[in-house]
């Protein structure tokens, strides 16, 4: 007799929607900043006219900031160790809205 196989399969990787990153990043801007800069450029990157989430990118980006911000008026803040890579330490940095981080003098489609 044949030995039943499973239809269940896990797998590693799972595609997050534009709202799960956007809230993940929140999350992950406590303890990892770069985390959280790198999935909001992840989040950007896949805004489309047919989600049309620019106002929630915005939203988070500006609870991040803020939250960036009020961390250095805590004395438990040391910036050399929230913002350092690896062996580098780098100057705080500001997670930009969606206008401001999208060029908008290069046109995206042919003329």
């Amino acid at each position: 007799m044949a030995k039943s196989t499973s239809t269940l399969t896990i797998s590693g990787y799972s595609h997050w929607g534009v709202r799960r990153t956007l809230r993940e990043a929140l999350n992950a801007a406590r303890w990892s900043p770069w985390s959280a800069i790198a999935w909001m450029e992840e989040a950007r990157n896949m805004l489309t006219i047919e989600n049309s989430l620019f106002d929630e990118y915005d939203d988070t980006a500006r609870r991040i900031n803020a939250l960036w911000a009020q961390f250095e008026r805590h004395r438990w803040y040391e910036s050399g160790s929230f913002w350092k890579k690896g062996n580098v330490k780098y100057p705080p940095q500001r997670i930009k809205l969606y206008d401001e981080a999208v060029d908008w003098s290069t046109p995206t489609f042919p003329l």
